[in-house]
């Protein structure tokens, strides 16, 4: 018995996007730092806005940890932006925990301009179940932009190239070659 190869192709992080990373992390240790000996100067002072440069300081810490919890999970997953495979398609570049996005759950792909930036378009892919995707983000904040997405393009599914060392066309290929691939007979694909 034969097993069909699973092919995948990924599309890595660009260069700005990775360099983007640790400099906000460098910036904001830069910035606790300064904050934390302002407050130990204002103290030792007894003077106003000690405890508004205490305040700041935290805020300072708990940007500086994200900014390396998010640094480190990027360089674990080998700096991959999107992975498309013969089970669906994996967006790592938007910070979305949603998941592969299953091809038997597409019901069909478009091209839609970027309504925050017409310079960039996005790879639309319409599931038949967006709610379930929704509820896959454990952050609130992120699902309501997942929901507006969904309400602005018609899925919360929507990758760009903002964040990828690929050109347009070169991502939508891709996705659109494994889309017809896998879903041979009922693949709906909408044109620019």
């Amino acid at each position: 018995m034969t097993e069909k190869a699973n092919i995948i192709v990924k599309f890595m992080l660009s260069a700005r996007k990775r360099k983007g990373i640790y400099f906000f992390a460098g910036c904001t240790l830069v910035i606790t730092v300064a904050l934390f000996f302002l407050a130990v100067f204002l103290y030792g002072q007894q003077l106003p806005g000690r405890r508004l440069a205490i305040l700041f300081t935290l805020i300072g810490n708990l940007l500086f940890f994200f900014s390396v919890w998010a640094a480190y999970r990027v360089r674990k997953e080998g700096y991959v932006g999107i992975i498309i495979s013969d089970e669906g398609i994996t967006d790592l570049s938007t910070g979305y925990q949603i998941g592969t996005v299953l091809w038997h759950d597409v019901s069909k792909i478009k091209v839609m301009d970027d309504l925050e930036n017409l310079n960039y378009k996005y790879v639309v892919l319409v599931v038949r179940n967006p709610n379930q995707y929704i509820m896959q983000e454990p952050t609130a904040i992120k699902k309501r932009s997942l929901m507006l997405k969904l309400h602005q393009y018609g899925s919360p599914v929507c990758i760009s190239v903002r964040a990828l060392d690929c050109s347009f066309e070169e991502l939508y290929t891709a996705i659109v070659a494994r889309y017809q691939v896998i879903r041979k007979d009922d693949a709906v694909i909408v044109p620019d």
